[in-house]
C-alpha cells in the first residue's frame, strides 16, 4: 500500500468511526479510543512531562471529544485525528498555564470567570472579594458532593489522588463528577451575575 492509499484508508476509517459514534454505536467508541489513545498519550506526555497527568488529560480528552461527537458530530469527520489532538493539546496548554500562575486562595479558572470591572473604578472588585464570592457560591450549591469536591480541589488545593481515595472513585469518575460540579457552579455564577455587579466571562 502506497502513502496515498494509506492516507485515504485513514480518512475512511475516521469518517466511519465518527459517524458510528454519532449514531450511538458504543463499539465504535471503544474502537476509537483503542485506535487513537496511543498517539494522544504520546502527545500529552511530551507536553506535560508527567505520565500521571498525561493519563488524566487523556481521560478528559475523551470525555470532551466523545460528548461532542455523540451530540453534534464533526464538521469534517475525516479530520478526526486532528480534532482529538487539538483537544489534547489545548488541555495540556491549560494545565501548564494553570501551574504557572501564582497560587491564590482559589487556584482555578473559576475565579477568572468573574474578573474585576476595571472600566468603572466604582465597581472594581478586589481578587479577595472575588474569591470570597466564588467560595460563597460553592457553599450555596444544593449537592453536598459538589460542594465537597469543588472546595477540596480548588479552594484547599488537595491532591487529586487523595480526593479520589477518600471518595472511593477512580480518576475517570472523578473527572466526570468534577465536570458536572463545575457546570452547576457556572450556572450559579451566571445567576449571581444577573443580580450583582460581577461579570461572567464565557
Amino acid at each position: 500500500m502506497n502513502e496515498s492509499d494509506h492516507i485515504a484508508q485513514e480518512r475512511e476509517t475516521a469518517i466511519s468511526l465518527a459517524n458510528r459514534v454519532l449514531a450511538g454505536d458504543a463499539r465504535a467508541e471503544g474502537e476509537m479510543i483503542e485506535r487513537y489513545s496511543r498517539g494522544l498519550r504520546f502527545l500529552l506526555r511530551r507536553r506535560t512531562r508527567d505520565s500521571e497527568q498525561a493519563e488524566d488529560l487523556l481521560q478528559e480528552t475523551w470525555l470532551v471529544a466523545l460528548n461532542k461527537i455523540r451530540t453534534k458530530g464533526l464538521e469534517d469527520p475525516a479530520r478526526l485525528a486532528g480534532y482529538l489532538a487539538g483537544i489534547a493539546r489545548n488541555l495540556a496548554i491549560g494545565e501548564v498555564r494553570k501551574a504557572g500562575r501564582q497560587k491564590t486562595s482559589i487556584n482555578s479558572e473559576l475565579v477568572e470567570r468573574i474578573p474585576d470591572d476595571s472600566d468603572n473604578p466604582y465597581r472594581q472588585v478586589s481578587r479577595a472579594e472575588v474569591c470570597n464570592h466564588v467560595r460563597d457560591l460553592i457553599n450555596g450549591l444544593s449537592t453536598e458532593r459538589d460542594r465537597e469536591i469543588l472546595n477540596r480541589f480548588y479552594v484547599y488545593e488537595e491532591d487529586k489522588p487523595k480526593i479520589c481515595e477518600s471518595l472511593g472513585v477512580d480518576s475517570t469518575h472523578f473527572n466526570r463528577v468534577l465536570f458536572r460540579a463545575r457546570q452547576r457552579l457556572k450556572t450559579a455564577i451566571e445567576a449571581s451575575d444577573r443580580r450583582s455587579r460581577f461579570t461572567v466571562v464565557t
